[in-house]
């Protein structure tokens, strides 16, 4: 796993407790549209995607090939879920952005 990657799963699992941090699903896409979960080994400077799963929820974050995110939902996300898929936002974001990403 990757530095970063790996430093996120590790916040999110002391963040969170163990039911609610196993009911985590957190998908990432590469820039060539290959797929891994966060225990598996990928290049973490060609990032593209990351799909937050929980319950019912399901959220993205993508960047663009200048490392613009957007973060995007189509589903409502229900009012308990809510303050947890943020948590978990605000913690992905921020181990994201210690990334450089490279364009290709």
């Amino acid at each position: 796993m990757n530095e970063n990657i790996e430093a996120m799963s590790e916040e999110l699992r002391k963040e969170f407790p163990k039911k609610v941090y196993q009911e985590l699903d957190l998908i990432i896409y590469n820039r060539h549209k290959n797929n891994y979960f966060l225990d598996d080994e990928f290049q973490e400077k060609k990032f593209r995607n990351l799909f937050i799963n929980y319950k019912t929820s399901m959220v993205e974050i993508s960047s663009d090939k200048y490392n613009i995110f957007d973060i995007h939902t189509s589903i409502l996300i229900e009012q308990e879920e809510l303050a947890i898929i943020g948590k978990v936002i605000s913690i992905v974001v921020k181990h994201l952005s210690k990334i450089e990403f490279i364009e290709e």
